[in-house]
């Protein structure tokens, strides 16, 4: 769970340029998922912001999963902001190995992450292991809304014309061994949206 950016660099951007995708993005996994009370990871979640707008729209219990320390700090300060504490716990740890239980999360997210996970079928494989029985987790990237994601694209390329090429670079492959590697995992269901709200794999355990 890498982050391009130092923590504070990512925060703001987050809170200032990305803000307005988050709510729209947690309303989607609402509708696709009906999943909204038990617990919730957002796995690799930066600052938190997905998983706080979902937290807001629901009575999921939120557990933030991170490796960056910085990260979930600043996470937690955004928690705080929310009045979510009560509903907030913050998990250090990779991806990889997470340090969960089996069966023990209704629901998984992530926005933005899995292109820097290093092993893609192992990192899928926790997060399946974790979840419930008809359990979901809603992975991937995107703006919400082909709207949001020009607006984001044109403030972030007048900022820094080569802002997307690493990240590129990076969603292509995963894109094109997703659909295997969730294959031989053999979860109960999995869906590959790839429209203006982005490309997500939506997996049912």
């Amino acid at each position: 769970m890498k982050h391009s950016t130092n923590p504070q660099s990512f925060d703001h951007i987050v809170r200032n340029v990305f803000a307005p995708i988050y709510p729209v993005i947690a309303e989607q996994i609402v509708n696709r998922t009906a999943i909204t009370s038990g617990r919730c990871l957002d796995a690799g979640c930066g600052t938190g912001a997905l998983g706080i707008a979902l937290a807001n729209i629901t009575d999921l219990h939120m557990s933030f999963f991170d490796q960056s320390e910085e990260m979930l700090n600043l996470a937690s300060d955004y928690a705080s902001s929310h009045n979510l504490n009560d509903r907030s716990t913050f998990i250090r740890g990779d991806i990889h190995a997470i340090p969960l239980i089996d069966e023990d999360v209704h629901l998984v997210i992530s926005r933005g992450s899995s292109p820097f996970w290093d092993d893609w079928h192992k990192a899928y494989s926790e997060i399946i292991r974790i979840l419930k029985p008809g359990g979901m987790a809603y992975i991937g990237g995107g703006f919400g809304n082909a709207a949001l994601r020009d607006s984001i694209v044109k403030t972030m390329s007048d900022n820094n014309p080569d802002w997307r090429n690493s990240f590129k670079d990076r969603i292509k492959p995963e894109r094109e061994a997703l659909p295997g590697i969730l294959a031989s995992l053999r979860p109960s269901k999995f869906n590959i949206i790839d429209d203006e709200s982005g490309f997500w794999a939506v997996i049912t355990k």
